[in-house]
């Protein structure tokens, strides 16, 4: 079975874990979730120390009386047993894991369709948000299309067909519109543009944008395939990649994650490994959603890496690549991730993608050289041991060196370097000896090592 980390609990479910009102087995995922998770351990605790009234009866009917009615049709379709029908094109369903919300289904592909979310809160509609009045709803009810929220979800999150909603021109009018960066077009009911209540209206879309990018495909495991694909990613493949850079850095550590995060409204990224060499962490993630390569170097990439590196906060960097041959990739640093002033100027720089794409492997360790600190340029360290026999040490290390690589040229596939590769014997060995003995003694590097490349060779 894959073992996936436990996505973060609702604020009801962390009331409940502070107020002792879970099960033990609830309690015990909240407890190993907050054990990694600080955002959420913050919440815990001040829900643990507030004091949270209870609605009372007035409150209660204040809100029951401002909510809109549920037609009986409503209900009759959300008490449908999970499951039942297929997704369409102009539907409305209902699709949801730990917390359920309503979309309208723009097109299907695969295992996955395109989504827009649909939402009673009318009043948090902007500009790009379709209003369907509630005469003409099939719901009966005003409803809200927030195109500026639009996502991919797995076909297995559907859970109930509400109902079915002819809007496929009106949205599609919409969606250009935005895209072109012009007025929502005239004759369609739109929400206000953004005024006073922006943040609130923002946010709102934020939630709904964090809510789709839980259901997409990167964040629902494949039954059929655990552990295998993700999103359409062949995490195998992925992984051999990684593996292979172990030849060229033999301490380099790789760890595999499972985490989702949303760039933009058609994309996310899925993160899949943290690798380490010394004193740098690498964050690995893949960019998913449709045609990645035209988004790989947009700054919205770079906005939503500076969001996983305050949730990865092991990892100093990010390696975003695409699920091409060669896993293309760039790489996003802290200070490109996030709003920041640049000197001289003091103009607000906003995130940005600044490594040119080149391969996966190629660009972790370009990356990695200009990361790793200059062990070299260290002072000089006084160790309390035994005397080192330094010629028998020379011969040792000088002998593995030499073996090292002559394996790695009986795998190389270029004719002149496996033959060149190869080609190393004792002589060899024996120079990178001498060089190590003559530095020991006290002869310039430099000297030792143009001693070494004059020398004979086989």
């Amino acid at each position: 079975m894959k073992v996936r980390r436990m996505r973060h609990p609702t604020e009801s479910a962390l009331l409940s874990f502070a107020r002792g009102q879970l099960t033990s087995a609830g309690a015990a995922d909240v407890a190993a979730h907050l054990e990694g998770c600080l955002a959420c351990g913050v919440w815990e605790t001040r829900l643990r120390h507030a004091r949270v009234a209870e609605a009372d009866g007035l409150v209660t009917a204040r809100l029951t009386a401002a909510a809109q009615p549920i037609p009986d049709d409503l209900r009759a379709a959300l008490a449908a047993p999970p499951g039942a029908g297929v997704p369409a094109s102009g539907d409305i369903w209902r699709v949801g894991a730990d917390e359920a919300l309503l979309v309208w289904v723009r097109s299907l592909s695969g295992g996955s369709a395109t989504v827009i979310p649909v939402t009673l809160d009318v009043d948090l509609a902007d500009e790009y948000t379709l209003i369907v009045p509630a005469g003409e709803s099939p719901l009966g009810l005003d409803l809200a299309l927030m195109t500026t929220a639009e996502g991919d979800v797995d076909l297995g999150t559907f859970l109930q067909r509400i109902a079915a909603l002819s809007a496929g021109d009106q949205i599609t009018r919409l969606l250009l519109a935005r895209s072109a960066g012009r007025p929502p077009p005239p004759g369609l009911l739109t929400g206000s543009p953004a005024s006073g209540d922006a943040g609130q209206r923002l946010e709102y879309r934020r939630h709904l944008t964090r809510l789709l990018a839980s259901l997409s495909p990167g964040a629902v495991p494949d039954a059929s395939l655990p552990g295998s694909r993700n999103d359409g990613v062949d995490v195998g493949r992925l992984a051999g990649t990684l593996n292979g850079l172990t030849w060229y850095r033999p301490g380099l550590e790789i760890s595999r994650l499972d985490g989702h995060m949303a760039v933009g409204p058609a994309h996310g990224l899925l993160v899949t490994a943290l690798v380490r060499d010394l004193d740098a962490a690498i964050l690995v993630a893949v960019l998913t959603g449709r045609e990645p390569a035209r988004v790989l170097s947009a700054p919205e990439v770079a906005g939503a890496c500076g969001e996983l590196l305050m949730t990865y906060q092991d990892a100093d960097d990010v390696a975003v690549a695409i699920p091409d041959q060669d896993w293309t990739a760039v790489v996003i640093t802290p200070e490109f991730a996030g709003r920041a002033v640049e000197a001289p100027s003091g103009r607000l720089s906003e995130p940005r993608v600044a490594f040119r794409p080149m391969p996966l492997a190629d660009a972790l360790l370009k990356h990695l050289d200009s990361r790793v600190t200059r062990w070299e340029e260290t002072g000089r360290l006084l160790f309390d041991r035994d005397a080192v026999d330094l010629a028998a040490l020379a011969a040792a290390v000088s002998r593995a060196a030499v073996d090292r690589a002559v394996a790695g040229g009986r795998r190389a596939r270029t004719p002149a370097k496996k033959a060149a590769y190869t080609a190393l014997d004792d002589t060899a060995a024996a120079g990178i000896r001498t060089l190590i003995e003559s530095v020991v003694a006290g002869v310039s590097a430099a000297d030792g090592v143009t001693a070494l490349l004059s020398g004979s060779r086989r």
